[in-house]
């Protein structure tokens, strides 16, 4: 335990031994999950994304792609396809009602990334996140994505949206929610540490992951954990590829009734 009662530090064991690592015995317990995401250009991180969740032990997965990669991609009954914005050949606006239908099947959403940099996909994803009534776990560029319009959809989502992102990504997030406090890369670890203690007591609803200064930072509704990077199987790199969004996605479906933060912090030392 640290000096500040709401903060805790996870070393090479788990520190919260109620969350529960390993799959259902029956499949039909161990949950369902959309992994949404790519462009015309790129959609390797939802292809990732699904084997990791297989590999994880996840009972189902299915991915929705945008329909630009229709041809690119094997024809399974695990992957569907939604409309377009012409240009980008990302999610368009039209997408939301196939966005819908697809997360009503889930029991949680993956918004994995590689959605590029567009204005109608801001514009769906903004609409499908104020719609969606499953919890939500985004990383990767869906995070700049879905980050103008955060102070809209944010306040009419009811359950929890989890954000894996990096520090400049937080910094956008909160200024782009008029949040007071400023996040810069040079803060020290305490400030920061104090900093998402207080914005997470503000949206309780919006447990984080980030990293700084050689520590992955966890935090939710007030509770802070830190694991140094060195202590698990992650690296800088690694961190940031959309696996671990997946891990926690899937390991919160195991657990429904323990909170996030606990079961993100699990996740950490699972690869």
């Amino acid at each position: 335990m640290s000096d500040y009662d709401y903060w805790e530090k996870q070393g090479l064991k788990p520190l919260f031994g109620e969350v529960d690592t390993l799959p259902p015995e029956q499949r039909r317990l161990a949950g369902k999950v959309l992994i949404m995401g790519g462009n015309k250009n790129a959609f390797f991180a939802v292809a990732n994304a699904m084997t990791v969740a297989h590999k994880i032990g996840v009972g189902e997965a299915r991915v929705l792609l945008p329909s630009s990669v229709k041809g690119q991609v094997p024809a399974t009954t695990e992957v569907y396809f939604a409309p377009v914005e012409k240009n980008s050949g990302a999610f368009g606006k039209e997408a939301v009602s196939e966005m819908m239908v697809q997360a009503d099947w889930a029991d949680a959403v993956v918004l994995i990334g590689d959605v590029g940099k567009n204005a109608e996909t801001t514009v769906a994803l903004a609409e499908f996140l104020r719609s969606c009534e499953k919890p939500v776990y985004i990383t990767r560029d869906a995070i700049d994505a879905v980050t103008p319009e955060v102070a809209d959809w944010s306040m009419l989502r009811e359950i929890e949206t989890g954000l894996i992102l990096t520090v400049p990504q937080l910094q956008k997030l909160l200024r782009a929610l008029y949040y007071p406090k400023v996040i810069t890369l040079s803060m020290p670890m305490n400030q920061l540490i104090e900093a998402l203690h207080k914005f997470t007591v503000s949206y309780p609803l919006m447990p984080i992951m980030t990293a700084h200064n050689g520590q992955i930072i966890v935090a939710q509704n007030g509770n802070v954990v830190t694991e140094a990077l060195e202590d698990t199987e992650w690296t800088q790199i690694t961190l940031w590829g959309g696996d671990l969004a997946v891990r926690m996605a899937v390991l919160k479906l195991w657990n429904k009734s323990i909170d996030s933060y606990k079961v993100f912090a699990s996740a950490l030392l699972e690869k």
